[in-house]
């Protein structure tokens, strides 16, 4: 009796290391591991922390520093407060202007927090602060930004659809064409008609300076008037080319002259 309640103590005994180690490895591999060393805890605020579960990964600069600790509701403040716990090691990274974002992790969409810890030349951020949240640029913002630029496309053609339905009625597109095609001949006979109402003032002013001009002409009024009206500036006129043609004739032949004079004198 005494050998079989030995036997079932170390039974029991066994099993029980068994479960502690697994529960251990379990805990490991689960990333709890933060339990057992020293770590900072920070806060932020979310509107939505869809996906996003206690346990999720805290990433920094691309290495995991922590998990995510809690997710409750803020009364205060009408949100969702998320409470980081971060590797005491990794605090002196988070300095004054850090940020975070909700990112999706792999094809499954697990939820994580990506940590950007700002400017390296600020002071360290204390403890218990609560970090900024930068707007995330996962892949369910952008379909749910697609289905909103989808729904907006929608309305914008049942708009069109309404307005091509309204012209359709009673035959309203055939009339609306044909005004538009009256409307276009009457404003291409109207500009042909200024056109030539334009073409005929041009003429009428041109020929009124033409004959303001063999007015003035035929009253002998300016040089031309007066060349053609007065006989004796065209007498002055012949007298004086006449000069002038028999002075160039005179000159010509003093220079030949004296060309002549000066070969002979060289060939003596």
């Amino acid at each position: 009796m005494a050998n079989q309640m030995n036997n079932e103590i170390k039974v029991g005994i066994f099993v029980s290391v068994g479960i502690g180690l697994l529960l251990a490895t379990l805990l490991l591999l689960g990333g709890a591991s933060t339990l057992f060393t020293k770590r900072i805890f920070y806060t932020a605020h979310i509107v939505s922390a869809e996906g996003l579960i206690p346990g999720a990964k805290v990433i920094l600069a691309g290495l995991p520093v922590g998990v995510v600790e809690k997710i409750e509701f803020d009364r205060n403040r009408r949100d969702i407060q998320i409470t980081f716990a971060i590797n005491h090691e990794a605090g002196e990274w988070i300095h004054e202007g850090a940020f975070f974002e909700v990112a999706t992790q792999g094809v499954l969409g697990d939820k994580y927090v990506n940590l950007d810890g700002g400017k390296t030349d600020g002071s360290r951020l204390p403890p218990k602060s609560d970090i900024a949240q930068r707007p995330s640029k996962d892949i369910s913002q952008l379909f749910s930004k697609s289905d909103q630029l989808i729904v907006n496309v929608n309305s914008v053609l049942g708009s069109v659809d309404r307005i091509l339905k309204s012209f359709e009625a009673d035959h309203r597109s055939d009339t609306l064409f044909k005004n538009l095609a009256l409307a276009s001949k009457n404003i291409v006979a109207s500009t042909e008609k200024l056109n030539q109402e334009l073409d005929q003032i041009k003429l009428k002013s041109t020929i009124t300076h033409l004959n303001q001009i063999l007015e003035k002409v035929n009253n002998g009024t300016g040089t031309v008037g007066a060349l053609i009206n007065d006989a004796s500036l065209y007498d002055d006129l012949k007298s004086l080319l006449g000069g002038v043609n028999r002075n160039r004739i005179m000159r010509n032949l003093v220079r030949q002259t004296l060309k002549e004079g000066k070969t002979k004198d060289q060939a003596q």
